[in-house]
């Protein structure tokens, strides 16, 4: 019967593991799901809108946390320790192992259970807000947690969208919804999102019914999104990023919008991009680890020659026969051998400090709070402070040894200026607002030229500006007063009179621009705005769009373009298209971006050329430079391409990624017009910090998607690299043959004397032949030799690959990475150590970045005086925790020695507990976070302190052994000169002899004196409040072993009385004294030695920097 049982048991498990096999197949297989409008799933698998970034629940915190906890090896060694002693007969209280494991926990507990009780409190108020859903065509106020997709959520303005939602309808007639998206990126700019143009002007009460969304699972990338609209009796609709309204978007300047929850919850993007993509830990958390691997191999050590030693004195001992007795006949048995090696470890285990990690962990939380409360690190202009996004990596601050840097925003402050353009192969530059020909400045140039006003004419209609509410009102108000109907109705967003709505006749427009006031645009890049507002300043205003029609103002005339669609720019596309329909009803297609993704689609022409080498000549001098191109397409290919779209099933995730992509096909054959320059002003105080960096033996990289040309000149503007440096140049390099001559050219290059530095610029043709290959070793090996490197024309996953091969090259140098942009945040996520600057084109990489502050001047102080400061400090928290229980547990060792290893303790078992707790913690604690080795502006001026730390020197093995060294000489010391002392047991004035606890009270004492006196030297940056911590912990200990020897209880022996006897002794302080002075005077020569040669190589004025700068 039992065996039928167990027989249907195991049947039950093997078909119900096929059945979740089964179904998790199928899953994976479905890439993408349908969501019908307005009908929610009922039941308990439907998906929520709820938020959980809770670790605990109140019922599992206990068990989970504990669990956690002792998951950590040391936690968990110690909780085998702490059993053992209950276990065995302990020569030392159980209490001295489970009181500070206990208070351990129970620090880490609250700690971690508070953090979690407000990740609770903020999930409550985001769970339970209340926000309005469309039910059968009535609007329903419910909790944010109920949204499930398919709901229809309707967002009033200055709310934020409670999940990721299609928008299907908005206020006016135009179709259009403002929001912005800085809880997401950090931009603040407005962006402008679409309903699809079948839906324009429904509200919720009239929308279709039986509408069905297809979307793919859920991804993380803000910028992506594509899907498909599904109406009855209708063509199916793309969706596209324009029609989704991100979950933490807030809507701004519309009334209300409705959309369809599609991803909600956990699923939502905000969701997706909150989770941390990995761990990144600190290169001293290593030395930690090997300095704890040491001494267990010294535990063991000393435990084993313990038990053999003990062995030998018993056998070979016989006099101990007339005190203690004779011995037993088998006295080896494995109950005595277990019972004397754990004994040992009991007394000896003490030289692994217990509460290290916990006072690392507090160290580094208040060493992350420092850094906002940093004055010099906060933003002048916007009262921004610096933030610490992790308190892991303080003390790695000081380690770092390449630094890698974007250009654009980072180096320059990414604020865009129009300075000049070419136009068939004719350079304009623009001087006083005003475009003049180069080869005649005598007076400016005719803007109306066919040439001139076309190529204009494309920079204000192909981009994704936005003229502020401000202007459209002021527009719609003088238009009112001089009589034009069709543009009132425009701005009023009403629908245009004339049928089609697409085409605008010319019509006066003298009056209108009175006070010759300017448009204000808001942008999401400042270049797309810099080249719009140059149109404006020559004459082709962009004055708005209603739904899909763009207005420009081209001298006294207005003109009206039909936009049909966009095709979006990408780091790897490098270019946007517009295509649009004219008055006329000709359909254009006009693109701008990199030269190097526009000249491939272009017909091949001699303007390629020309054009080619004004974009060379407007690099050389540092301006970024876009190429314009554009297209005349016929009604019928366009109308093939709508075709095709028609034709895809879309029921796979590559299918309905296709839909937005097909309009692709039309970027071919274009014509070549010209290209565009606008220069980026260079941060504040780049080269100092630069040349700062590298006299502190920093290598820099610059990598950016810049020209060559720009990125060369820029880097000699702002002191990257000097006009007199020898350069190797790896650049458009495309075959694995070629790239192998080149490297061998750079290695005899570099092997060569010279006495210039030498600088290494590649380009991204050239690392993709690196990149991933065997030559990359080879590269690594030639880079890291150059004092600067430049790497142009990458793209971001370049740049991440950058940085890695670097970190695991074979020096695995500490590495950093520096940026401002979300196409620099796997660079800065790949770096040992991320900075993000909180740039214009938003906050994303200052969020993902491991540390943020709004300049790049700043990663000066950052480095060169906060590193410093984290890692000196942990250093010294490091070593003087080993230092001072090495020395208590060389004191119980030495008297185990005296004493034929009894497996006596020496010390009671209230001072072992408080020791680590509290005698000594807490002026090691704050000395950590107050030490200052050198003065903040003492490490601005002279660098090169910063080599004195790097590649982990105060955490070596001969610091190490020089720490370990003291603590044998000071525990030698205090044993010694206490047992020459207590050879006479007559040192109390009453002529009583004294005991075994008054020796261990002695040697606690001076244990207790030595090693705070110890850290006390150790502190070059003396305060009031830390010489108050290392008194009153002196004190604290002087107090309660008075309390405690006036008290009669006895937990491993009789104390009573013991400490206040030995007050009374002179004896007992002449030997304090004495103690002292013979302990620290070799500490105190070595300080002396060591200021004096440390003030040797330190200058106290500024010295010269080799900055080169070169005038934009």
């Amino acid at each position: 019967m039992h065996m039928q049982r167990f027989c249907d048991c195991l049947r039950s498990c093997f078909l119900l593991l096929c059945c979740w096999w089964r179904s998790n197949k199928v899953s994976a297989a479905t890439e993408t799901r349908q969501i019908e409008v307005g009908v929610v799933t009922e039941g308990g698998r439907r998906k929520h809108n709820k938020i959980k970034t809770s670790k605990y629940t109140l019922l599992m915190f206990l068990p989970k946390n504990l669990t956690e906890q002792f998951r950590r090896v040391v936690n968990f060694y110690f909780l085998i320790v702490t059993v053992i002693a209950i276990i065995i007969d302990s020569p030392v209280s159980p209490l001295t192992s489970i009181a500070p494991l206990s208070f351990m926990v129970m620090v880490t507990a609250v700690k971690q259970g508070y953090e979690d009780w407000l990740r609770h409190k903020a999930d409550n108020k985001v769970n339970n807000k209340i926000v309005e859903i469309v039910h059968k065509g009535v609007i329903k106020e419910v909790r944010n947690s109920t949204v499930a997709p398919g709901t229809l959520v309707r967002v009033k303005r200055g709310q934020e969208v409670p999940a990721d939602l299609v928008m299907l309808c908005a206020a006016g007639e135009g179709g259009k919804c403002f929001v912005t998206t800085a809880n997401l990126d950090g931009e603040t700019n407005l962006k402008t999102l679409r309903v699809p143009p079948p839906l324009v002007g429904y509200t919720a009460d009239i929308l279709p019914q039986g509408m069905r969304i297809e979307v793919p699972n859920p991804v993380a990338d803000l910028y992506t999104f594509y899907g498909r609209l599904e109406i009855p009796r209708m063509d199916s609709l793309p969706l596209t990023p324009d029609n989704i309204m991100l979950r933490g978007s807030r809507v701004k300047n519309t009334e209300w919008a409705i959309g369809c929850a599609v991803y909600t919850g956990e699923e939502t993007k905000l969701a997706l991009n909150s989770k941390y993509s990995g761990n990144k830990f600190s290169s001293s958390e290593a030395a930690v680890n090997c300095f704890l691997v040491f001494f267990i191999y010294l535990l063991v050590i000393e435990m084993a020659f313990s038990l053999v030693a003990k062995v030998i004195i018993d056998k070979w001992n016989y006099q101990r026969q007339a005190y203690l007795g004779t011995p037993e006949e088998h006295p080896l048995n494995a109950r005595s051998i277990l019972q004397d090696l754990f004994s040992f470890l009991l007394l000896y285990y003490y030289i692994i400090p217990m509460s290290l990690y916990v006072t690392i962990e507090l160290y580094k939380f208040i060493g992350a709070l420092f850094i906002g409360w940093d004055e010099e690190l906060r933003c002048n202009e916007t009262g921004r402070p610096a933030i610490a996004n992790t308190s892991d990596l303080n003390e790695e601050l000081g380690q770092v040894e390449v630094l890698f840097s974007d250009k654009t925003g980072t180096l320059t402050k990414n604020l865009m200026i129009f300075k000049a353009c070419s136009i068939k192969g004719q350079i304009y530059e623009e001087r006083d607002s005003k475009l003049y020909d180069t080869q005649r400045f005598d007076e400016p140039a005719d803007t109306f030229q066919t040439d001139i006003k076309f190529f204009f004419t494309i920079l204000a209609l192909c981009h994704s500006v936005q003229v502020s509410s401000e202007d459209m009102k002021k527009l719609s108000a003088r238009l009112s007063g001089h009589g034009n109907t069709q543009l009132m109705n425009f701005f009023r967003k009403k629908k245009s009179s004339k049928p089609g709505g697409r085409i605008a006749d010319n019509m006066a427009w003298s009056g209108l621009n009175e006070g010759g006031s300017k448009m204000d645009y808001q942008g999401s890049s400042p270049d797309e705005k810099a080249l719009v507002e140059a149109a404006d300043r020559v004459g082709v205003t962009f004055l708005g769009e209603e739904g899909n029609n763009l207005l420009l103002k081209i001298g006294e005339d207005t003109e009206m373009y039909e936009r049909l669609q966009i095709i979006e720019f990408t780091s790897e596309r490098k270019r946007m298209s517009i295509i649009v329909r004219d008055k006329d009803g000709k359909i254009w297609l006009f693109c701008k971006g990199a030269e190097t993704s526009v000249f491939p689609i272009c017909k091949d022409t001699a303007l390629i050329e020309e054009t080619d080498k004004d974009i060379s000549a407007f690099a050389v001098k540092g301006l970024r430079t876009l190429a314009i191109a554009y297209r005349e397409i016929p009604s019928e290919e366009y109308e093939k391409v709508g075709e095709s779209i028609k034709l895809l099933d879309g029921k796979s995730a590559e299918e309905l990624q296709q839909v937005t992509q097909q309009y692709r096909v039309l970027e071919q054959q274009l014509t070549l017009i010209g290209a565009t320059a606008v220069e980026d002003c260079l941060q504040d105080d780049v080269a100092d910090t630069l040349a700062a960096l590298r006299a502190a033996g920093i290598r820099t990289w610059v990598l950016t998607g810049d020209k060559v040309e720009t990125a060369i000149n820029v880097a000699q503007s702002c002191a990257h690299i000097s006009e007199s440096d020898r350069r190797l140049f790896l650049v458009d390099v495309q075959t694995e043959e070629a790239m192998l001559a080149q490297l061998e050219h750079c290695n005899r290059a570099i092997e060569e004397p010279s006495y210039r530095e030498v600088t290494l610029i590649v380009d991204g043709t050239s690392m993709s032949q690196i990149l991933d290959t065997a030559l990359a070793d080879t590269f690594v090996d030639i880079s890291l030799k150059c004092h600067a490197v430049l790497c142009c024309r990458l793209s971001p996953i370049q740049k991440a690959k950058i940085v890695k091969l670097i970190k695991n090259s074979n020096e695995h140098p500490i590495t950093a990475a520096i940026g401002d942009g979300a196409n620099d945040i796997s660079m800065i996520q790949e770096a040992h150590v991320g900075f993000g600057i909180f740039g214009k084109e938003g906050h994303q990489a200052a969020r993902c970045a491991d540390f943020a502050f709004t300049k790049f001047s700043m990663v000066k102080k950052m480095l060169l005086v906060m590193g410093h400061w984290y890692y000196q400090r942990l250093a010294t928290l490091i070593h003087y925790f080993f230092y001072k229980n090495l020395v208590l547990g060389n004191i119980m060792f030495m008297f185990q020695a005296t004493s034929a290893f009894s497996t006596q303790s020496i010390f009671d078992s209230m001072y072992l507990t408080f020791y680590n707790l509290l005698f000594t913690s807490v002026p090691c604690l704050l000395l950590s976070v107050t030490e200052q080795r050198w003065p903040a502006d003492l490490l601005l001026k002279n660098p090169t302190l910063y080599r004195e730390i790097s590649k982990n020197k105060l955490l070596s093995w001969p610091y190490f052994a020089a720490w370990g060294l003291s603590a044998v000489y000071h525990s030698i010391v205090v044993f010694m000169f206490s047992w020459a002392i207590f050879c006479i047991p007559v040192i109390h004035t009453d002529g009583n002899t004294v005991d075994l606890w008054s020796y261990g009270a002695c040697c606690f004492q001076l244990l207790m004196i030595v090693v705070t006196l110890k850290l006390w030297l150790q502190a070059r940056y003396q305060t009031a409040v830390f010489i108050l911590t290392a008194v009153l912990s002196l004190l604290a200990y002087m107090i309660f072993n008075t309390v405690y020897s006036l008290i009669n209880v006895r937990i491993d022996g009789d104390v009573l009385g013991t400490y206040t006897k030995l007050l009374t002794s002179a004896t007992f302080g002449f030997l304090n004294v004495i103690v002292v002075v013979a302990a620290l005077t070799p500490d105190y020569v070595t300080r002396l030695i060591s200021d004096k040669w440390g003030r040797r190589n330190v200058s106290t004025r500024q010295p010269p920097l080799s900055v080169f700068a070169t005038r934009l």
